[in-house]
């Protein structure tokens, strides 16, 4: 390792800390940088097992400000709620409505009542985590910008190309085709299909067409359709005023697919470069 990465982990852990969600302490929010008003963007990851680029997101936060949430319990996607003596799986980027929070327990946990003491605490605890997400943010200040890092694997599911997940610009196109209600355009441009940004604003969606980059737009109609409320961030945000912007990139599961690092660099250094510019047509 070099000395510039020693350095760079020492000042990382001299800048980081862990908050921990108190009705469950064994899941924890890790917090590199600190929110600001100057630069005014939140960058968060909510899924544990997505981390290819983290390292190099928290370089960045380090050099340009602002803040980065990472959540965390045991590495794996799925977070599990104890409600002894039963566990209840939850995903936790579909929390952040209380519609989105019914549908996350029942999907997760199948056998699971709804008319039971565990489904109405899963529902509060799920409640309170996004509550503690959002604040950790720097609360709903329309001001703020919320970066999502993820990364989704090869393809998608019945791709005929042993695909996994329904993360893809194909998938996505073809959802868009089928009249999904979540979706208003789809931009394909170059690169690989699991490379792309979701955004919430038509003006970064111009922006990333004109540039070349793969992208998808958000649908409004998501804030007022129950159909379509599945508890996203990105539903949170446009709900709540608040520009969105999640970067994609490939990662390689079980030695399937690729570990799109560069890729995600630079869609970040891309999105740096936005937040920073004045002129949001740029």
């Amino acid at each position: 390792m070099s000395v510039y990465n020693l350095n760079v982990n020492f000042v990382f852990l001299l800048l980081s800390q862990i908050v921990a969600f108190s009705p469950q302490p064994n899941i924890k929010l890790e917090v590199i940088g600190q929110v600001t008003d100057k630069p005014n963007w939140s960058l968060f990851a909510p899924h544990e097992n997505e981390n290819v680029a983290n390292e190099y997101v928290s370089q960045q936060i380090l050099e340009r400000g602002g803040i980065f949430v990472i959540l965390r319990q045991e590495g794996k996607r799925l977070l599990r709620l104890e409600i002894k003596p039963f566990e209840v799986k939850i995903d936790p980027n579909r929390i952040f409505t209380k519609k989105g929070r019914r549908k996350n327990i029942i999907r997760h946990n199948p056998k699971l009542r709804t008319n039971t003491y565990v489904f109405h605490r899963a529902m509060r605890l799920s409640a309170a985590l996004a509550k503690l997400i959002v604040s950790t943010m720097g609360g709903t200040e329309t001001s703020r910008s919320w970066v999502a890092i993820h990364n989704n694997t090869h393809g998608y599911l019945g791709d005929n190309k042993q695909g996994i997940g329904n993360i893809s610009m194909v998938q996505y196109q073809q959802k868009l085709a089928k009249g999904a209600g979540f979706i208003l355009a789809v931009s394909k441009k170059y690169g690989d299909e699991d490379d792309l940004f979701f955004v919430t604003e038509q003006q970064d969606f111009n922006a990333m067409e004109q540039s070349g980059w793969n992208a998808v737009l958000q649908h409004p109609q998501v804030v007022t359709d129950p159909s379509e409320d599945y508890g996203s961030l990105s539903l949170f945000a446009q709900k709540s005023g608040i520009r969105y912007i999640n970067i994609e990139a490939e990662r390689s599961t079980s030695n399937f697919g690729e570990n799109h690092l560069v890729e995600q660099q630079q869609m970040l250094d891309y999105v740096f470069s936005r937040l920073l510019s004045k002129n949001t047509n740029l």
